[in-house]
């Protein structure tokens, strides 16, 4: 059985460390190093989502719980988002869209 409200409390769960992360640069809680602390964040929430994401075909397997199927596209896709941020981060915090450093 497929409890009814799962799908958009897990929404709600996966915006989250976004929304503390937000939370804690509008008020200046970062540390001495805010865009190490932003991109360590960003980084360590993307390997998460891509674990948890890639778990979910076994253990529906193995429990027999085949509903779960429905939510690896949601994770899927916040891994992605966590990914792009990450990058982001890098690209324009750290490295300030200098591409002309590159030629």
């Amino acid at each position: 059985m497929k409890p009814k409200y799962l799908k958009p409390a897990i929404f709600l769960a996966c915006l989250l460390p976004v929304a503390r992360l937000a939370w804690k640069a509008f008020r200046a809680a970062l540390g001495a190093n805010p865009i190490q602390v932003i991109t360590f964040s960003t980084g360590t929430r993307t390997l998460v989502f891509l674990l948890v994401t890639l778990s979910i075909t076994p253990l529906r397997r193995l429990s027999k719980l085949y509903w779960l199927i429905q939510y690896r596209r949601m994770l899927g896709l916040f891994a992605f988002f966590y990914g792009c941020l990450h990058f982001l981060t890098y690209l324009w915090l750290d490295q300030i869209f200098r591409p002309a450093q590159y030629l």
